[in-house]
């Protein structure tokens, strides 16, 4: 996908810690009242839903406008039962996707939002999916790398407590996670994008072409500033964190209203 805007306003903060030396990679979402990046990032979320040329087809089949298309079939509004909470959810896996793509440099699929079954339906499986290949010709390494994220949300107030679901959700194993990844490229293949689903299938093949997992947990809250040190309610065994597993944090002011904000743009 092309880099929206609005990277340049997510600001990596070092030296911030979870409580027992835990590593932890720490982003801060500071925003500005700038119309256009705020329209270009709507924009960017409207095409993780839907494709430019696809919604021309798609409204034009429901004789409708492309505004009233998306308002009615596509984008989570605000007034309706779930649609809130789909906002948040979506939101924030599309803003890990992102960092993903475009700070850590994976190739990232974006398949989960495009033509569910319901536009406040969430999809089941691992959150974020995200690989890299160490060749440049694609060839398989055992340096490529799988990213596994667990994206958990809790936007209308700045608690740290996603920080731990995310964790806790973040702990599966290999076969849990090859039906994801057989799931995208599924999904994939069905989206048209059988470059994309080639590339993915490699990561079917483990025993014959090893490769290295990363597991992310990643938790994002509205949180204007952070404590150098977050202590999270659990400790132990719980949050012993594996060699290939890494922690994210997002944070950032009213990102509820931000979110609102940006969405009521996608319709546009």
């Amino acid at each position: 996908m092309e880099k929206p805007q609005y990277i340049n306003w997510i600001v990596e903060e070092a030296g911030i810690v979870i409580k027992d030396e835990i590593p932890l990679r720490c982003y801060k979402i500071d925003y500005k009242d700038d119309e256009s990046v705020l329209d270009d990032w709507a924009l960017h979320i409207r095409r993780n839903y839907i494709e430019d040329v696809q919604l021309k087809d798609d409204a034009d089949d429901n004789e409708m406008t492309v505004k009233q298309y998306l308002h009615d079939y596509i984008i989570p509004q605000k007034g309706e039962d779930l649609g809130p909470t789909a906002r948040s959810a979506d939101i924030t896996e599309i803003l890990i996707s992102d960092l993903l793509e475009f700070i850590h440099q994976y190739s990232v699929p974006r398949y989960k939002l495009k033509n569910r079954s319901g536009k406040n339906n969430s999809q089941q499986g691992t959150d974020v999916i995200a690989y890299k290949y160490k060749n440049e010709d694609k060839t398989p390494n055992d340096k490529d790398e799988l990213v596994a994220a667990e994206v958990k949300a809790t936007l209308s107030n700045g608690e740290y407590s996603p920080i731990k679901s995310a964790i806790i959700d973040s702990r599966k194993d290999e076969h849990r996670l090859a039906r994801s990844v057989d799931y995208c490229r599924k999904r994939l293949k069905e989206l048209g994008k059988m470059t994309e689903s080639e590339e993915v299938k490699r990561f079917l093949f483990k025993p014959d072409n090893n490769y290295r997992i990363i597991y992310l947990a990643a938790g994002v809250s509205s949180r204007e500033n952070v404590d150098n040190i977050i202590e999270l309610d659990f400790s132990g065994e719980k949050i012993k964190i594996r060699s290939n597993e890494l922690i994210f944090y997002v944070h950032g002011r009213k990102l509820m209203e931000l979110a609102h904000n940006i969405y009521e743009r996608c319709c546009k």
